[in-house]
């Protein structure tokens, strides 16, 4: 499904912010929604834009068309209102632009593909730059080029060109060390030449292919056809006169590209705009004068692009582009109806731009990639530094054919004597021109990175000797697969003990393929002690010991046969004397070939106990201690203690014995019975309200008799 691209300064919320309010006061701006709306002030009666005329007396034609417009009687006191207000509406002199377009944005997909491990290579990409590694888009180049052969086979001073067909990519890497030393031209040329890749079309018919590299990154580039509209086909007419390098190398020089913002689903981004009207009338369309920094890849009739003999064919082919594409403009600009009705501009895809970073995006790329077919639909680079950040940016180039107009001839009616239309009126001429631009619209950012993948931590078994004060230690690699609690795969986790193992996390957690190959493995183990009982893991930090890679020598020993190899071995071992009676603290991880740390074992404890004539060694788990957070809690009861006030308790003397006294009816407790009162309680927080009976009851002590 397509998406709309709309030019950003035509989207608006009033009449006031539109770029042009007389267009948003006859026809549609788009709205913050990116829907169609229009501003009318309710001034206007009536308007009437004239049929368009062509003018091709010129190189590139342009459309001319009038606009009239009557304001509405009730709306205006005099023409002196009436001027003011067509002068607010109209400005003279200055361009509007619109490129609103419709495209399918592509998917991309992204991975490092691993195929092999080759250690002495995979070591050299650590040392040299990115750009002197072996590239397998010059290396796939089939046809004869002595710059592109001689750079992709890092030629030495030492061999011709015909020596180099017969080099495989083995040969290649296995030699890459002195072929870097001796190389025939200069280290610079080596770098830079490769700054700037053109028309780049993946080719076949070498006999090399990316599976025959160690890992590559690979770019996936979802299909969707150049020719978008009928008649557009700029990218076939580019590829018919073999000019699509030259529009590519002309984009890389243009200086005076424009930054605009595009809105798509409602997230703006800013492009890069470059005329293309300017870059097919100029004189890089006929001929081009390669750079230092540039390298290209052309099909095999373009080959030889500054050969004298080719030059006058490329200048009737360009000759040729020009005037197709000047019928094309003819018809695709809009006239300015369109324009107001919000009648999306035509386009063609051009192909890509490839932007590479190393470790991060604040400068500029460190090669740039231009790609002119996707008919493959992928993009390959070997050139990949282990343990290093990259940053892809893939834009596609977008050929819109966009609109410019601008108002002249302003003429407002002064008095009523004007012989207008109507009393109210106001004419004004319009030139639409084409605004014909490539974009450079980014639709892919991937960061990623070339790095081993962890393994698990090491098995190792411990064993002592009864004659010796010392402690063995045999390491074993863990090949099996971790799952979770779901059944499903686990990528093995990373250490994160020192800083360091958090700079290589940071890289890792980029990698698109996380998954434990044994091939990058070769046996490499760390071991860690301390003297006292660590707390935390953390504590080994500082308590490095040693690491161990152990290898074996293979072959015939005697000479007599197959030569004797030394190859690296999965497992290792490792001997320390420590002092008998003390214990100390061991904890081990295994590392990558590159460096890439396991996590850290749990620790052991291990004491090293001597009697009469022997040695006995004592091994047992320490478990790390853990703060214990107790909370505690004791139940509660809240009593409630109700009394009477002593006011409240009413007596009445008795009139036959003044001593003697009676409980009053109105008093709060009764010597016969009971009394039931009701109290309602209501929190002074929540507002909450509770009733409480209370009975009160008086019970008479006559146990005390007096006189």
């Amino acid at each position: 499904m397509s998406t709309q691209f709309i030019d950003s300064q035509n989207i608006v919320n009033s009449a006031d912010s539109a770029p042009d309010r007389l267009r948003a006061e006859l026809g549609d701006y788009y709205d913050i929604s990116s829907s169609a709306n229009n501003y009318p002030s309710g001034k206007i009666k009536s308007f009437e834009i004239s049929p368009e005329e062509i003018n091709n007396n010129q190189l590139i034609p342009t459309k001319k068309q009038k606009i009239t417009i009557e304001g509405d009687e009730t709306m205006f006191r005099d023409h002196i209102q009436w001027n003011s207000f067509v002068n607010s509406l109209i400005s003279t002199g200055e361009d509007f632009l619109d490129h609103t377009f419709s495209y399918q944005v592509q998917g991309v997909q992204n991975k490092i593909v691993k195929n092999y491990h080759h250690p002495s290579y995979e070591d050299a990409t650590k040392v040299f730059p990115s750009n002197q590694l072996l590239n397998f888009n010059l290396l796939s180049y089939p046809y004869e080029s002595d710059v592109v052969k001689r750079i992709g086979h890092l030629k030495t001073t030492f061999e011709s060109n015909n020596d180099l067909s017969s080099l495989t990519i083995e040969n290649l890497m296995d030699q890459y060390n002195n072929r870097v030393d001796n190389y025939s031209g200069s280290a610079e040329e080596l770098y830079t030449k490769q700054s700037f890749i053109f028309d780049m079309t993946p080719m076949t018919g070498s006999g090399r292919t990316k599976s025959d590299f160690p890992y590559y990154y690979e770019k996936h580039i979802d299909s969707f056809g150049y020719v978008t509209l009928p008649g557009i086909n700029l990218y076939g007419k580019l590829k018919q006169y073999g000019k699509t390098k030259n529009i590519f190398k002309l984009m890389k020089e243009n200086l005076f590209f424009e930054r605009r913002a595009f809105t798509s689903s409602g997230q703006e981004q800013l492009v890069n705009m470059h005329d293309l009207i300017s870059l097919l009338t100029s004189d890089g369309l006929v001929s081009i004068n390669e750079s230092s920094n540039e390298i290209y890849l052309v099909p095999e009739g373009e080959i030889n692009f500054n050969n004298r003999a080719d030059r006058f064919v490329n200048q009737i082919h360009a000759a040729k582009l020009l005037s197709d594409v000047r019928s094309t403009i003819s018809a695709r600009t809009r006239n300015l109806n369109r324009i107001f009705e919000l009648q999306e501009c035509g386009k063609s895809i051009l192909g890509y731009k490839i932007e590479k970073y190393l470790n991060n995006d604040a400068t500029g790329p460190i090669q740039t990639y231009y790609v002119s077919d996707s008919s493959s639909n992928y993009f390959i680079d070997t050139q990949l530094k282990h343990g290093s950040r990259y940053i892809y940016k893939t834009k596609v180039l977008i050929a819109v054919f966009g609109s410019s107009y601008n108002y002249s001839n302003l003429s407002v009616a002064q008095s009523d004597f004007d012989g207008g239309p109507s009393k109210y009126w106001a004419e004004v001429d319009v030139e639409i021109l084409p605004s014909f631009k490539v974009l450079e619209y980014e639709i892919d950012n991937d960061a990623t990175a070339f790095i081993d993948t962890p393994s698990l931590k090491p098995h190792t078994t411990i064993y002592g000797r009864k004659d010796k004060p010392i402690v063995n230690f045999l390491f074993q690699p863990r090949f099996f697969t971790l799952t979770d609690d779901e059944g499903n795969d686990m990528n093995p986790p990373i250490g994160n003990l020192t800083e360091s193992d958090r700079q290589i996390k940071d890289l890792y957690d980029l990698a698109p393929d996380r998954t434990m190959s044994a091939k990058y493995f070769t046996g490499i183990y760390e071991i860690y002690r301390m003297n006292r009982p660590p707390e935390h893991e953390q504590d080994f930090a500082d308590f490095f010991l040693s690491r161990v890679d152990e290898s074996v020598d293979s072959g015939n020993l005697d000479r007599s046969g197959l030569p004797i190899k030394n190859i690296d071995v999965n497992y290792a071992r490792f001997t320390d004397r420590i002092v008998p009676n003390q214990k100390y603290y061991y904890a081990f991880r295994s590392l990558t070939y590159h460096g890439t740390p396991s996590q850290l074992s749990e620790p052991i404890e291990v004491e090293l106990q001597k009697d009469s004539d022997e040695y006995k060694i004592s091994v047992k788990q320490h478990h790390y201690t853990h703060e214990k957070d107790y909370e505690l809690s004791k139940p509660k009861k809240r009593l409630m203690r109700i009394v009477p006030n002593i006011s409240r308790l009413l007596f009445s003397e008795n009139t036959n014995d003044p001593t003697s006294y009676t409980i009053d009816d109105g008093s709060l407790v009764s010597k016969a019975g009971t009394k039931t009162f009701k109290i309602r309680v209501t929190s002074r927080h929540t507002g909450k309200k509770m009733d409480i009976n209370i009975t009160f009851k008086l019970n008479e002590d006559d146990t005390f008799s007096g006189t």
